[in-house]
Order: structure tokens, then C-alpha cells, then sequence
């Protein structure tokens, strides 16, 4: 019975060893997987024309008013460093 218990202790600390591993490997995989979405490879002048496109269709109808934190585009800067960058330096949607 010790012989069991002991055999039944170290497949445990594998298993909890091995649950670590894929938790760290699903981790990385997430963050690889994430560099290669599709929105990554849309040109800065094709996002500039759909921020541009909703704003005059969805948001200023609503909102006129671009000092509003909670909306656009405020909301569209707060997405990614590129977003912000991009939004920032479009004038027409201020």
C-alpha cells in the first residue's frame, strides 16, 4: 500500500507539473496566435476610412460632441497603440 501511496504522490506532482507546462504553453500560443490576426495586416489608410465612415454613421448623429471620453473617438484610441496612434493623427474624425 505505501509502494501505491508513493507511486500515487509522484504521478500527482507530474500531473500538477504538467498542468503548469500547458498552461504556459497555451499562454504563448495565445500571444503568437494574436500577432498574426488578420486585423494586424489591414493597411493604417483602409482603418483610416472605416474610423472615418463610422463616425459619420454611427457616432456624430448620436454624439457631436468629440470631448466625450466615452465615445468616438476617444473609444477607438483606447483599442491598441496603433489605433490610438492612427486616430490621433486623423483630423477628420475630431
Amino acid at each position: 500500500l505505501r509502494d501505491l501511496d508513493a507511486k500515487i504522490s509522484q504521478a500527482r506532482e507530474l500531473l500538477d507539473t504538467l498542468l503548469s507546462e500547458r498552461t504556459q504553453v497555451q499562454s504563448h500560443f495565445e500571444d503568437a496566435k494574436s500577432l498574426l490576426h488578420p486585423m494586424r495586416s489591414i493597411p493604417d489608410e483602409v482603418l483610416a476610412e472605416i474610423f472615418d465612415h463610422c463616425m459619420v454613421k454611427v457616432y456624430k448623429p448620436k454624439s457631436p460632441d468629440a470631448l466625450d471620453p466615452g465615445g468616438a473617438p476617444w473609444l477607438l484610441t483606447r483599442v491598441c497603440r496603433r489605433w490610438r496612434a492612427l486616430v490621433v493623427n486623423l483630423p477628420q474624425l475630431w
